[in-house]
């Protein structure tokens, strides 16, 4: 369900940095000078659980935290910064600057693409040879000492299997709507006579996640409304595609809804371009016997996280 979530794993991501040529003042620190030659980022890690783990922080140190100068097989160079927290996926254009010893990357906000999700990932910057040098790292506000020490390496762990959500067959009984919001929105492109339109901004972006003792859980938010009820959660789309209609169909105490994706013709997508979005999304229900005693939801076909059902905020 949270396909970005999961290291934003629809597809890889790639951010671009315009690096800029180093050279000398007469006090022998560099400066920066403008360069087209680009600069490679790479998300290395799948999101952490709050970067807790082999790399964790040291809490209330006074000390910078460590970023880790390292070269590939080519012998090309890069700084590994793990656990930093970022958006869940960013498409932008970076920028660099090398001012003394110390080598700083940013992009500017208003002319990106990001997420609503942060998470914290681990990052791999590629640098220069002549940045090489440099004794400390800025990115997006935070500064990091550079060590030569071996790169910490964050043990593999098994990805668990998720089975599919099982299948149906149209001719079972089941609730068809076309009452649904679903799509990465601009704002004001929604349809304001459907009743999910009501409900879709009414709970805030925090409110849809409960901790328990066994984590972080996800939950779609119920709202009724006349014999009729509006799910919202939150979940990802494709930038170019929209949630036309859903089935639902109801099994022990769990709805597992069948979105159908149409294309939206208003997006254009370079080809092998991809895009994204996390947001809220939202559909229609009639409210009445096995679906009004549902405690669970699966949206789609992933049961990676199954959406508790719980009644809507009232605000």
């Amino acid at each position: 369900m949270k396909k970005f979530l999961s290291c934003c794993a629809a597809f890889s991501l790639a951010f671009w940095a315009c690096s800029d040529d180093s050279s000398s003042n007469s006090n022998g620190n560099h400066v920066s000078a403008g360069s087209n030659k680009n600069v490679d980022l790479r998300m290395v890690s799948k999101c952490l659980d709050d970067g807790l783990g082999v790399l964790a922080k040291k809490a209330g140190s006074e000390e910078l935290d460590k970023a880790y100068l390292t070269q590939d097989e080519d012998g090309n160079y890069q700084v590994l910064v793990p656990e930093l927290n970022d958006y869940c996926d960013v498409d932008a254009r970076f920028r660099s600057k090398r001012s003394g010893d110390t080598l700083e990357i940013w992009f500017n906000l208003e002319e990106a693409a990001v997420t609503n999700c942060m998470c914290i990932k681990d990052h791999l910057f590629s640098i220069k040879s002549s940045d090489a040098d440099a004794k400390y790292f800025k990115y997006s506000g935070d500064v990091f000492e550079i060590t030569s020490e071996p790169a910490p390496e964050r043990p593999e762990i098994e990805e668990p299997t998720i089975p599919d959500a099982p299948e149906f067959d149209e001719s079972e009984p089941h609730q068809h709507t076309t009452d649904v919001i679903g799509k990465c929105r601009s704002g004001s492109v929604d349809d304001e006579s459907l009743l999910s339109y009501k409900y879709i901004d009414v709970a805030g972006w925090n409110d849809y996640s409960e901790t328990t003792e066994n984590g972080s859980i996800p939950l779609a938010l119920k709202y009724e409304d006349e014999g009729d009820a509006v799910l919202v959660m939150e979940t990802s789309f494709s930038c170019d595609e929209y949630v036309s209609s859903v089935n639902v169909f109801v099994s022990n105490d769990t709805l597992f809804v069948k979105p159908k994706i149409s294309k939206d013709e208003s997006v254009k997508l370079l080809l092998g371009e991809g895009c994204g979005c996390y947001t809220t999304a939202a559909f229609k229900l009639k409210n009445e016997g096995v679906y009004a005693d549902a405690k669970y939801m699966v949206f789609d076909n992933h049961m990676e996280h199954v959406y508790t059902l719980k009644p809507g905020i009232e605000k």
